[in-house]
C-alpha cells in the first residue's frame, strides 16, 4: 500500500514538472524580451517583465525542487533588477540583466 503511494505521488511530480518546468516557458519569453529590445517599447517591456516575475512566482516551488536555495534566490533577485533596468529604461543593463538570468536559468535546468 505504501509503495503504491509512493509511486503515485512520483507519477504526479513527475507529470507537474513538464514541458512548463522544463525551463523551456522561460527561455522562450526571455528570447520575446530580448528581440522587443531591439526597438524597445518600454511599456510592453515592463508588461513582460512582470510576467516573467509571475512565471517565476506561479513555478517557484518546481524551481525549488530542482535547484538549490542559493539559485532560485538569485534568479529572483535577477529578475527584480530586470524590472528595474526596464523601468529606468536602460537599453544596455536590461540587456545584462536578461543574461544574467539567462544564466542562472541554465544553471537550475542544467541536469
Amino acid at each position: 500500500m505504501k509503495k503504491t503511494i509512493v509511486l503515485l505521488c512520483m507519477i504526479l511530480l513527475l507529470t507537474g514538472c513538464s514541458n512548463q518546468v522544463g525551463g523551456e516557458a522561460f527561455f522562450n519569453h526571455l528570447d520575446e524580451f530580448e528581440k522587443e529590445l531591439d526597438q524597445p517599447n518600454w511599456t510592453e517591456l515592463s508588461i513582460q517583465a512582470d510576467e516573467l516575475k509571475e512565471m517565476y512566482e506561479k513555478n517557484k516551488w518546481k524551481l525549488q525542487l530542482i535547484g538549490d536555495e542559493g539559485e532560485y534566490e538569485e534568479l529572483y533577485k535577477s529578475i527584480s533588477n530586470l524590472i528595474a533596468t526596464v523601468k529606468e529604461e536602460d537599453t544596455l543593463s536590461t540587456r545584462m540583466e536578461i543574461a544574467t538570468t539567462r544564466a542562472l536559468l541554465e544553471g537550475i535546468y542544467s541536469l
